[in-house]
């Protein structure tokens, strides 16, 4: 049965059987074909067809992705462990832009601190929150953290620390310099926009906060930005109480390893006595 389990869990998520072959690098008629079998051998059908490109689960396939995603993620775990030949558990953490370069490090000094890195093998990716919200909901990471309230039913979300967006750079300067699609501050910098009934017509898109920040010192565009990671000679102005913004620590339900568990409710005690 979970022989075809990857596959469904692709064209699941995706709900595009060309987007499930393209990840998997197969062709979209063995994707095809494979869901087919996984049909015969279930007695069911999981997704229903509409022309060539829209499909939608049935509520067989909604059981079998929520029940079974639990069991080949310990199955993948375990190919992990086995393959690394270490008996730690695999533990894979998102963080947002502007998380990484304020808190995440204090989070991870607490986090040293209790051993964990003695029983799991922690990995970070850093990427924006809607990417974030995407792989968890995919379970793809363990835990997130990210900077905008996305809700989803499946994922346990917690808020954390209070942080200011301010107007910075050189504010007659004609050009933005705004964050890529899915982060949290260029949907605040677009509400910013709304707000102040701008049209720009000279905008640098940069996925990275850092790269933001060189831009301003040498006093070229402006921009909505945290004023956390912000440098005293950098110019800005207050806008108003709708752009202070929560954090958000995302993770899931519960999670198969003890060691998951309690890392989660360490994190969770950690940032609410913190912040």
């Amino acid at each position: 049965m979970f022989k075809y389990f990857n596959i469904f869990k692709t064209v699941y998520e995706t709900m595009n059987f060309s987007k499930a072959a393209e990840q998997l690098f197969i062709s979209q008629s063995t994707v095809s074909q494979q869901i087919k079998l996984l049909e015969e051998e279930l007695g069911v059908e999981l997704f229903i067809r509409q022309g060539k490109r829209k499909i939608f689960p049935t509520l067989a396939a909604e059981k079998y992705y929520q029940d079974g995603i639990r069991i080949w993620e310990n199955i993948e775990h375990l190919k992990e462990t086995i393959k690394n030949n270490n008996d730690k558990i695999e533990c894979k953490i998102a963080v947002s832009n502007t998380i990484a370069e304020t808190i995440i490090a204090d989070i991870f000094e607490y986090i040293n601190h209790q051993k964990y890195f003695n029983n799991l093998n922690i990995s970070i990716e850093m990427t924006n929150s809607t990417r974030i919200s995407e792989g968890m909901k995919n379970h793809h990471y363990d835990f997130g953290f990210v900077e905008k309230p996305i809700t989803t039913q499946e994922i346990h979300r917690v808020p954390f620390f209070s942080d200011e967006l301010v107007f910075a750079g050189n504010l007659e300067d004609s050009l933005w310099l705004e964050r890529e699609e899915g982060s949290g501050v260029r949907h605040f910098t677009e509400e910013f926009w709304k707000l102040q009934n701008i049209k720009p017509k000279n905008v640098v898109t940069i996925q990275n906060n850092e790269l933001i920040l060189q831009f301003l010192k040498k006093g070229i565009g402006k921009t909505v930005i945290s004023k956390s990671i912000l440098e005293d000679k950098i110019p800005y102005q207050k806008i108003n109480n709708n752009f202070i913004r929560n954090f958000y620590f995302l993770s899931q339900n519960s999670y198969s390893y003890n060691e998951l568990n309690q890392l989660k409710n360490d994190i969770e005690y950690f940032i609410k006595k913190e912040h």
